[in-house]
């Protein structure tokens, strides 16, 4: 595929550009956008030596984690608190209790995906799996909640692909889980976590 010109990137394709900065740099680093200007911060800092070198498989897979767990289709305000097994985004005693709900575990990774762009279908593999008192926590609208009011549109479209309860799905990691992301493969580490507060299944 030939590399688009930065002037002819779409607003769109900006917006992920931002997701991804703010995902991977601390708040102490940012980027500067050499068309528009615009200045880019980073927040969570999983991958912050992407300022200067090339991101590495970890860095690859909890961006992409914390990018996917941050997609919110129809723009409803859903508080998350996004929880892993890197040290930026490790349990935190304060915030933790006012996140009591267990949502989903995301994982994949979007930046070295080999499948072709063809047609509607996006060109990589995304997995998210429910923790297994969601529906519990939530009632019936537990799920609805995480695919149609607060990560996507209508799957598999999106690229997100459900795989059933993490228990089923994945294997503990101390607090978090690690996952496959196909029968093959050793279990990732690199998976991220998003906690609710209870209004959010109200």
């Amino acid at each position: 595929m030939p590399n688009i010109p930065l002037d002819q990137v779409s607003s769109n394709c900006r917006e992920v550009l931002r997701s991804a900065i703010e995902c991977a740099l601390t708040r102490e680093q940012s980027v500067t956008d050499p068309v528009t200007g615009e200045v880019y911060t980073g927040w969570w800092g999983l991958a912050p030596s992407w300022r200067g070198n090339t991101l590495d498989v970890p860095g690859r897979r909890f961006v992409t984690g914390c990018m996917v767990q941050r997609l919110n289709y129809y723009g409803a305000s859903v508080p998350i608190l996004l929880e892993g097994s890197h040290p930026a985004i490790a349990r935190n005693q304060t915030f933790g209790p006012q996140y009591p709900i267990t949502e989903s575990t995301v994982f994949g990774d979007l930046f070295s995906s080999t499948t072709p762009l063809l047609g509607i279908l996006p060109a990589f593999n995304l997995f998210v799996c429910w923790e297994g008192l969601l529906p519990q926590s939530c009632g019936l609208l537990g799920l609805p909640l995480l695919f149609e009011k607060r990560i996507c549109d209508d799957l598999p479209l999106c690229g997100l692909m459900p795989v059933g309860p993490c228990a089923l799905s994945c294997v503990p990691n101390d607090s978090y889980w690690s996952c496959r992301p196909n029968l093959f493969a050793a279990p990732w580490p690199e998976t991220v976590r998003v906690k609710l507060e209870t209004s959010s299944c109200q």
